[in-house]
C-alpha cells in the first residue's frame, strides 16, 4: 500500500526545532546560564584556586557538550527542512510497511 510522505509535517519539525520555545533556544538559554557561573580566578582566596579551576573546568565540559548539541540539533533542523524539499520535488511513490 503506497503511502504520501507528509512533507508539511517534516517542514513543522524543523521550525519546531528552531522555535523560540523550542529545544535549541532551551539550550541557548542553558549555555548562557553556564557562561554566568564561571568563576574568576581569586574568587575564593588564594587557597581556593584549585577549586575555582576545577570548578571552571567542569562548567567548560558542560557548555562543550551544549555547544555540540546546539550545533547537532541546527544540522537536524536544516536536514529536515532539505528532506521536505527533496520530497517536494519527488513524484515517486514509497511504500511504508
Amino acid at each position: 500500500m503506497a503511502n504520501k510522505v507528509d512533507v508539511d509535517a517534516i517542514r513543522k519539525a524543523s521550525t519546531k526545532l528552531a522555535a523560540a520555545d523550542g529545544p535549541i533556544q532551551y539550550l541557548r538559554n542553558v549555555q548562557a546560564l553556564l557562561e554566568s557561573v564561571k568563576l574568576p580566578g581569586g574568587s575564593l582566596t588564594l587557597f581556593g584556586d584549585t577549586t575555582v579551576q576545577a570548578h571552571n573546568a567542569s562548567v567548560d565540559g558542560h557548555l562543550d557538550n551544549v555547544k555540540t548539541g546546539i550545533a547537532h540539533l541546527n544540522k537536524a533542523a536544516e536536514q529536515l527542512e532539505q528532506t521536505a524539499k527533496n520530497w517536494e520535488k519527488s513524484d515517486q511513490p514509497w511504500v511504508v510497511k
